[in-house]
Parts: structure tokens; sequence; C-alpha cells
């Protein structure tokens, strides 16, 4: 399959809010995510919302057919008046918090149409997110369990720093995790 990995605009992203919900949908309805459609509907109502945090940038990977959307990644600056990194900041030991919250990226979505899955998109869509980023480090969560997006992170360099995090309202178990990022990007 042939890809191409493009940064979008806000007005690109509005012009394909949609899509990116049905790639959202397709890859985080399934096991082992398995989320109901309100959280799918709350993906959509966030996402223009993420669009207007300092640092965002979403990149989306284009194949198969021409022009099909088949995957985004997208993140912003973390801070500590936004939910996660307030979360996050009260469950992590001060020392901790600090170094990896303070100034970071916050990876927040990765997703990838499950038929295009396995061949290296999740991979480049991550690389290209994370690309040139003016952050020292940055920071996500994923599910507590053995998943394509942990190998994933694993692979590229990616630390556990708590490996059981509850957030609230949430029922099943994240692990939080870092990256340092290359010494050009500070």
């Amino acid at each position: 399959m042939t890809i191409s990995v493009v940064r979008l605009t806000r007005g690109e992203i509005e012009a394909l809010r949609a899509e990116i919900t049905a790639v959202y949908r397709e890859a985080f309805t399934r096991p082992p995510y398995s989320k109901p459609e309100l959280e799918v509907r709350l993906f959509q109502g966030a996402l223009l919302q993420h669009a207007d945090r300092e640092g965002f940038r979403l990149v989306a990977a284009f194949g198969g057919e021409p022009g099909e959307l088949v995957g985004f990644a997208y993140g912003f600056s973390c801070a500590a008046a936004q939910w996660w990194c307030g979360v996050v900041r009260e469950a992590l030991p001060a020392r901790l918090a600090s170094r990896w919250l303070e100034g970071s990226f916050q990876f927040s979505e990765i997703a990838v149409r499950p038929e295009a899955q396995g061949q290296g998109v999740g991979g480049r869509l991550h690389d290209h997110l994370l690309k040139g980023l003016p952050h020292r480090r940055a920071v996500l969560s994923t599910l507590r369990a053995d998943t394509p997006a942990y190998r994933l992170y694993r692979s590229r360099g990616w630390v556990v720093l708590r490996e059981d995090m509850a957030f609230p309202g949430v029922s099943r178990p994240y692990r939080i995790m870092g990256l340092e990022l290359a010494e050009e990007a500070a």
C-alpha cells in the first residue's frame, strides 16, 4: 500500500472531521479497546477543541484508494490546566511529574484503520508527528495491555513512567509513557 503522510491545517481537519472520526471508530471500537459509541462522539466533539491548544499538530496518512484517510495522529503542548496533564501530574511523584510534564508534548491520539494496520502506517504517523518538535520530551497514555500501540511505543524508545494509571471515570487501567526527543528539538 502506498502511503503519504501529511500535516493538516485546521481547515483541512474541519473538512475531514467525519473521516477522522470514522478512523477513530474503526480503530477503537474493536477489541482490545472496545470503546463505546459515546467515547467516539466525545472524541469527535473534542477534536476541534484540541486543535485550538498551543502546539497542536495533526498528521494524516492517506493511501489505499487515492485520497483515502487510513490513519492519523495528533498532540499538543502539555499544560497543567488541561485535564489529562493535571490528572497525570497528581498521579506521578513530584520530581517525575516535573521532569516529564513541564514543557512536554502530549501525544494524544494515534489511530489506523484495521485493514491498514501492520503495514508501518502507525510508525510513520508516530515519527512524522514528533519530528522537529520544539519540546524536549513527549508523554502519552495507552491502555495497559499488549496492544499494537504499546508495542509501537516500546519499539520507538518510549519508557513506562507509571504502569497502573487510573483515570477518573475510566474503568480500565492505562500506562503513562514518556519519550526523550532529539537534542535538536530542545
